[in-house]
């Protein structure tokens, strides 16, 4: 995870970054029956990253702990199925 500064803005950035970077990395290293979990925050740029992992995987799915505080813009990404070339 990246480390968070206390300005939400680019914590939201730098974290949504580091999942689209794990997409990309996972896409080439997992076997088709791999699954990928990764945090990310609803944000300008969650629209794109879920794209990303839309385009790399057959299934993709978010969820959102009961653990999570409700005012809480975290959620998690799920995805599998790796689409192959």
């Amino acid at each position: 995870a990246a480390n968070t500064t206390g300005n939400k803005s680019l914590d939201c950035i730098r974290t949504n970054q580091l999942c689209a970077d794990v997409i990309h990395f996972s896409s080439k290293i997992l076997k088709s029956n791999g699954v990928l979990v990764s945090k990310l925050f609803m944000g300008e740029d969650f629209l794109e990253v879920k794209e990303l992992a839309k385009s790399k995987f057959k299934k993709v799915q978010f969820f959102k702990p009961e653990a999570s505080r409700n005012e809480s813009k975290e959620t998690y990404l799920h995805c599998s199925l790796l689409k192959t070339l």
